[in-house]
């Protein structure tokens, strides 16, 4: 679930700031700014708690699927919006 997330994260950013024009360094660059960013940590913590709070107390939901709405919600909330 994690690796899920920070590549859906990491190739957002490197699409959105190298314009379609990706180098080796300028995806490195986006790497390295994603890990000291923190929202590698940020996410990682989220998906522990996430699966502690929701196996813990066994959760039986036969129509959702709770772990992909996860990952989407998480890709959301990390992923830089657009700037205008």
């Amino acid at each position: 679930m994690g690796y899920i997330v920070n590549l859906t994260v990491i190739l957002d950013d490197i699409f959105r700031t190298t314009s379609g024009s990706v180098t080796g360094n300028a995806a490195q660059e986006v790497v390295d700014a994603h890990v000291r960013s923190g929202r590698r940590d940020n996410i990682h913590r989220d998906i522990r708690s996430f699966v502690a709070e929701t196996f813990s107390i066994r959760i039986a939901t036969p129509d959702k699927d709770l772990v992909l709405e996860n990952i989407i919600n998480l890709i959301r909330r990390y992923s830089v919006p657009p700037s205008n």
